[in-house]
């Protein structure tokens, strides 16, 4: 008696590929690494894929995931077109590795207590970096540090091109 093989097919759209199967993913994610984590593996991405989508490398992509570096700020307008939302409103999503000032909390809703802290939030919201923000301002990025830990107090001139460049009025 003759033997048949049949072979069926059927498409498996919401099974997840295997290689994703055995890392842990967050339903809540609650760093940007998770973040990008989840999105990764909702697109069934490598990381090498999703590395180049984001323009950067394997590497950088890695440690964002890990949560050991945190993005830069040039960086987070392709995060957010990537994922699809904007994970950065909360300042506290940072790492305890990242790359960012320890300032970066001082966004939270606390008015700054003093001129040191206005600066470095209005720089912060601003999205400038300190060697930006003295460039501008003209000054050296150590005379800029040193006015925002509230170590300096700025002379007449600086507190002048200051308010001009933060657009704010900086109390003494």
């Amino acid at each position: 008696m003759p033997s048949y093989e049949r072979v069926l097919k059927v498409s498996r759209k919401n099974i997840s590929p295997v290689w994703t199967r055995s890392y842990p993913v967050s339903k809540e994610p609650k760093s940007i690494g998770e973040h990008l984590r989840k999105r990764r593996f909702e697109l069934g991405m490598r990381q090498a894929e999703a590395a180049s989508k984001l323009g950067v490398s394997c590497l950088t992509l890695s440690l964002w995931e890990c949560d050991r570096v945190y993005p830069t700020w040039r960086k987070q307008a392709t995060i957010v077109a990537y994922l699809g939302y904007n994970p950065f409103t909360n300042p506290a999503l940072g790492a305890p590795g990242s790359n960012e000032s320890s300032g970066v909390a001082i966004l939270s809703e606390n008015q700054p207590k003093t001129l040191g802290e206005s600066v470095l939030k209005r720089r912060i919201e601003l999205r400038k970096t300190r060697k930006q923000c003295a460039m501008d301002i003209g000054v050296s990025v150590k005379t800029l540090w040193s006015i925002e830990t509230d170590r300096r107090q700025p002379t007449d001139s600086v507190r002048a091109k200051l308010e001009k460049i933060l657009g704010a009025a900086i109390s003494r």
